[in-house]
């Protein structure tokens, strides 16, 4: 049963790493989740939280067998981008 868990919470991870920074086009509020993504990367040295909970909980995370929590540079911009787009639609 942690197996099933561990591969949804992965796969969840994975697939909302991806499709998460472009809700914005269906649905604008999310804005608010980026800022709260956005900040908890800021206080926590870029390092994901989510990733490092996977790995308190299963002893690997969706990255694989290592303790690899750091959130890359292009991630971050992918992000800031596109909070800061759907903010300025938000405005006009």
């Amino acid at each position: 049963m942690k197996e099933i868990i561990k591969n949804i919470w992965f796969k969840s991870h994975l697939i909302g790493m991806y499709i998460t920074p472009y809700m914005w086009l269906i649905y604008p509020n999310i804005i608010w989740l980026y800022l709260i993504i956005t900040l908890s990367w800021y206080l926590n040295n870029n390092k994901c939280i989510i990733t490092q909970l996977e790995y308190c909980l299963f002893g690997e995370t969706f990255l694989g067998k290592e303790k690899n929590f750091f959130v890359p540079f292009y991630h971050r911009i992918i992000l800031y981008l596109n909070f800061l787009i759907a903010f300025y639609q938000r405005m006009n």
